[in-house]
Parts: C-alpha cells; sequence; structure tokens
C-alpha cells in the first residue's frame, strides 16, 4: 500500500513539474497563458523587385485584436486586417521564447496564397498574383506594464507591452508574385514588407504569488519525502539489538 502511495505522488509531482516547465518563462508565459493579443501596425513598406520594382508605403492601420488559444505563444495573422488589402488569409505564426522569456519570434514558413489582387486595392500599376508567402518573422522584446495598458479594440487590460527588435531581419513577410497574375518567369514579382513599426499587447494580470506558492509546496514535499526516508533509514539501521545472552553480559560488567 505504501509502495503505491509513493508511486502516485511521484507521478503527481512529475505531471505537475512538467505542467509547469511547458509555459515559457518570464514575460512569454503572461503570453502564453492569455487569450488575445492586440497588434497596431503603424507604418511599413512594401518593396518589391522583378517584373515590378516599386516601393509601396502601407499606411498607419486601426489595431486589431487578435484571437488565440491559451497555453501556446501561436497566434493567427490577420493579413486582410493588418494591411487593408481584402482578400488576404489569416496565416499562423509560430510563437518561440527567447533570450530567457523576455522575447518573442513569431514565424511561419511558406503558405500558399493563389490570389488575384487588383491594382486599385494594393496601390501598385498592374494586378498581381500573390502566389504564396515564402517566410515570414516578428520579432518582440516584452516589458512588464504598471499601471497596465487598456486596450480598446479587446476591451481589457493587458500587462505586457511588446516592441520589435532586430531590424528588417527578424521582422519581414516576404511574398511570391507574378504581374497581370500570369505565373511565368518573366512576370515574377519577388515582394518584402518590410521597415516594420508596429507595438502589440498581451497579457494577462501577473500572480507570482501564486507561482511562488507552487514551487514552495513542491519543495516542502520533496523535503518530507527525504525525512521520511531518514526516518526509516534509522529504525532499520545496522545497530544490533541488547544482546540477551547472560554470560555476554557478565563480560560486559
Amino acid at each position: 500500500m505504501k509502495g503505491i502511495l509513493r508511486f502516485a505522488m511521484g507521478a503527481l509531482c512529475a505531471l505537475t513539474i512538467a505542467g509547469v516547465y511547458a509555459q515559457p518563462p518570464g514575460l512569454a508565459g503572461l503570453v502564453w497563458q492569455d487569450t488575445q493579443i492586440e497588434f497596431d501596425l503603424n507604418a511599413g513598406n512594401l518593396v518589391t523587385t522583378g517584373a515590378l520594382t516599386t516601393t509601396i508605403a502601407i499606411g498607419n492601420q486601426a489595431p486589431v485584436c487578435l484571437t488565440k488559444a491559451p497555453n501556446t505563444l501561436n497566434i493567427g495573422l490577420n493579413l486582410s486586417a493588418l494591411t487593408g488589402i481584402p482578400g488576404l488569409p489569416t496565416i499562423t505564426l509560430t510563437g518561440t521564447a527567447l533570450a530567457g522569456g523576455s522575447q518573442i519570434q513569431w514565424t511561419t514558413g511558406p503558405v500558399d496564397i493563389n490570389l488575384c489582387l487588383l491594382a486599385q486595392d494594393t496601390g501598385l500599376p498592374a494586378n498581381i498574383l500573390v502566389r504564396r508567402i515564402t517566410g515570414a518573422s516578428l520579432l518582440v522584446n516584452l516589458t512588464l506594464l504598471n499601471p497596465p495598458y487598456f486596450s480598446n479594440v479587446c476591451n481589457r487590460d493587458m500587462y505586457v507591452r511588446m516592441t520589435p527588435t532586430g531590424g528588417n531581419q527578424s521582422n519581414f513577410l516576404n511574398i511570391e508574385a507574378y504581374a497581370l497574375c500570369i505565373e511565368t518567369a518573366f512576370t515574377r514579382i519577388n515582394g518584402s514588407v518590410r521597415d516594420l513599426d508596429y507595438i502589440a499587447y498581451s497579457g494577462p494580470i501577473p500572480e507570482p504569488a501564486s507561482l511562488l506558492a507552487l514551487g514552495s509546496g513542491l519543495v516542502g514535499l520533496l523535503g518530507l519525502r527525504r525525512r521520511g526516508s531518514k526516518t526509516a533509514h534509522g529504525r532499520g539501521g545496522s545497530t544490533p539489538p541488547p544482546s540477551t545472552n547472560p554470560q555476554k553480559r557478565r563480560r560486559a560488567r
């Protein structure tokens, strides 16, 4: 019975510790817990080369409230809402905590789009076929806010501010496109959304007291088990019991 109890307690400890360490450290852990992110794109540039060489400024867009599943850093990015260009899809960005949880980097690999955008919607001199997104990245520094920021679009307080870092090497969205919506080697356009100026907010109210209590409870439980094993060792030690042989008693006197 004692063996089963010890096994159950050990399994419970293992599961609890695994649950704690699944959450990223630092402020990234608050974003990981949350279900919303306010994203505000202030400016950027769409730079194209190939069949069409130009630079189109992306103006200040209205902030949007992005929804995400709890207990993950992955988010869905609505490209139409962010750029103001209708018809673009929502793409999934995979989030990774960096620098001890003081940074988050969101990335995605190739994503097929296959959408013909009209010149009147993009500001480009011709219709273009957006064939695919070839890669994207957003790298942000995290700052704890006190007092919190109130998000009007998400209608709540947020305690973590996210600002871009790393320049164009870490903040970009690359596109494979074709002029006149005709896919040939001569109409190929390489596009890059870069020079991004944005700010984002997320994070529920921090609860360090509850995390500290959880850590203290685990340490205390391990301490109790260690003291229990020492007591058991003392009871079953190598010290021999008093002798019952009368001759040995006399010799001892």
